[in-house]
Formats: C-alpha cells, structure tokens, sequence
C-alpha cells in the first residue's frame, strides 16, 4: 500500500513538471529576443503574420514589394505600427487605393534598406547618420546610448521616427518596428511642399511679401516651422490684412522670419537625442538680421510623451530675458516633414504680431 501512495505521489509530481515544461514551451518571448529557429519567417511574411502590421504589409503588397522582400535579401525592415498609419488617416487596406502608386511605392521603399542593420552597427550616440534605402533616398538615424554621467540610454530614431521595438530577427535580415511613418518628400524643396499645402497659404503669402520666399528653393538647408492659417490669424494675420500692409514698415525678419531656422536640419526628435546625450534638450539662436533671441526645444511631452517641440522668442539678451511669446508644436503626424534642403514642422499658434515687429 505504501509503494503505491509513493507511486502516484512521483506520477503526480512528474505530472506537474511536465505541465510547467508545456507552458515555458508556449510562452511567446518578447520579439527583440533573438531565438534561433529555422522557422523565422523572411521579411515580408513575417509582417503579414504580425496584427499590428497588417496596414504596413497592405502598403507592401500594394506596391508590389512582397516577393523582392521574401528573397535572399538582406533587408532591414523599418515597419510602422497600423496606429502609425490611423494618425496619417489611413485606417483600412482599401485607403492606399486613394493614393498615387508611384509615391506609395517610394515611400515604402524608404522605409527598407538593402543591408541588416542591428541596433549595435550604428555609431553610440551618432546623429543623422545616413543609409541607403529602397528608394535611393538616404535617410537619417539618431541613436542615444550613453549619457555625460555614464549611464547607459536606449533610443532610436530613423528620421524622426522613434524605434519602439528593436532588433527583431527575421530569416533574411532584421526587422525594426516604428512609431511613427517616416514622409520623405522626394525631390521636394520646402518651399514646393509648403506651396502644395493650402494650410499654410497665409504663411506663403507673407513670406513671399517680405522677400523671404525664393531663399527656400535654393540648396541651403532650413528648418521650417510653419503656422497655419488658424495660427496666423491668433497672431492677427489674415489673407487680408497681408494685402493691405505696407511692407517697408515691418520688420519681415522677425514678423515671419522668426518662423525660419537657418543652415540647420534638426527633426523633432533631434531634441531628444541631445538631452539623453548631453543633458540639453535645446537650441539657442538669433534671428537672421535681427537682435532677438530663440530656444526651439522638445522631446517627449507630459502626459502623451509623444514627441513635441517648442519656440520661445525672447528680446535679445539671452535665455535670462522674459519670452516675449512661445508656441508648441505637438501633433505628431504633421512635423518632420522631410524635404531635399530641410524639414517642415507644424506650428500651433504665431509668435508675432504686426505691431511687434513695426520698424522704429
């Protein structure tokens, strides 16, 4: 009798460890983790097989991209999440019928590049390092690793877009999947992308009234932050009032140059990166032709931490100067447009009005 109790008491304990066996051999590791498998699926396939790609895999097949990245590759793989795609207002497979197919093809191409690329290949805290893509169009990488008092960081952005999920181990490269869709605009100055958006037609306007407008077609780089209609006219700016001023008597530098960062190519989160890196998160600048002085600064927003940006203007002395005004710029689909000379951001209000910026 007491070798039977034994005997069902060591089945019933083999019994359990078989189960815990079972479970650690169906629990899903965290896909960052590298796990050899002969199973790992090629690029494309495997963002079909991932529902939080399916609008990523839709735009992949749309354009005919499937079996190139099914093939001997390698390929990295930068894969927006479809909440990605919901903030550019695309929501379903059947929207990128509405779009122009050459365009989606470069686009999407941008976001692949002919080469695996692992977190570990890129320089520790390199900014706008550049790689070759699908499309030829390079783009920019921003990777924070270290910061001045030695602490190890973590982030990585391409062209803006910040990695959420790192490394990821496909059968024909690596796979790094972002937050946010990359929106080259190839063979674009910006000044023809702000000309084909009828948002900011008032701020084309006044840039064009106070000859600001033709430098922007040129090969010197800008960072443009740019205010819409609605902004401008916080600000008291109209289509109308633009008509009826004078122009010799503003000061155009500052009533719609304080709009324009000059030789310099900085996305949002170019902000970010600096404050893991160095501990400041800001840029100090004067305006062009003019004593006033500026902070653009950004990062990842309370309570969202979305990437945003700011401006503060200030009269000339420095950072210890009151702001004059400061404006915000946080909608994330709407900035880091990535143009030929410089990158367009959306501005959340003006900064200037007329009276402010009278000659004296």
């Amino acid at each position: 009798m007491e070798k039977i109790r034994y005997r069902s008491k060591t089945l019933m304990i083999l019994a359990i460890g078989m189960q815990i066996l079972g479970l650690v051999a169906c629990k899903h590791e965290d896909l960052t983790i590298a796990v050899p498998n002969e199973n790992i699926r090629p690029a494309a396939d495997f963002v079909k097989n991932n529902y939080e790609m399916r609008l990523f895999y839709a735009a992949i097949k749309k354009v005919g991209y499937v079996d190139q990245l099914n093939g001997t590759g390698p390929f990295t793989i930068l894969a927006p999440t479809d909440e990605a795609f919901n903030r550019m207002g695309v929501y379903n497979p059947s929207d990128f019928d509405k779009m122009n197919q050459d365009s989606l093809k470069k686009v999407i191409g941008y976001h692949v590049l002919p080469r695996r690329l692992m977190v570990s290949d890129i320089p520790n805290n390199g900014i706008d390092v550049r790689y070759a893509t699908l499309s030829d169009a390079e783009l920019y990488v921003s990777r924070a690793s270290t910061n001045p008092n030695g602490g190890a960081e973590n982030e990585l952005y391409f062209s803006g877009s910040e990695v959420i999920r790192q490394d990821v181990v496909l059968a024909n490269g690596s796979l790094q999947v972002l937050d946010n869709v990359m929106k080259p605009n190839f063979n674009k100055t910006v000044q023809s992308w702000l000309a084909g958006q009828p948002e900011y037609s008032v701020f084309v306007s006044g840039l064009k009234k106070f000859n600001l407008w033709d430098q922007l077609a040129g090969k010197s780089e800008f960072t443009i932050f740019a205010p819409n209609n609605e902004a401008l006219k916080n600000v008291g700016i109209t289509s109308a009032s633009l008509n009826e001023m004078d122009a010799s008597k503003y000061q155009g530098d500052v009533l719609f140059g304080v709009y324009l960062l000059y030789d310099r190519h900085f996305f949002v989160s170019d902000t970010q990166v600096f404050a893991r890196i160095n501990s400041n998160s800001s840029f100090n600048y004067f305006l062009k032709n003019s004593g006033y002085y500026m902070t653009f600064g950004g990062g990842k927003i309370y309570p969202s931490f979305k990437l945003g940006f700011g401006l503060v203007l200030r009269p000339g002395n420095g950072p210890a100067d009151s702001p004059i005004k400061s404006a915000t710029g946080d909608i994330v689909a709407k900035n880091d447009n990535l143009c030929s000379n410089g990158l367009v951001h959306h501005l959340m209000d003006g900064m200037v009005t007329p009276e402010q910026a009278l000659k004296k």
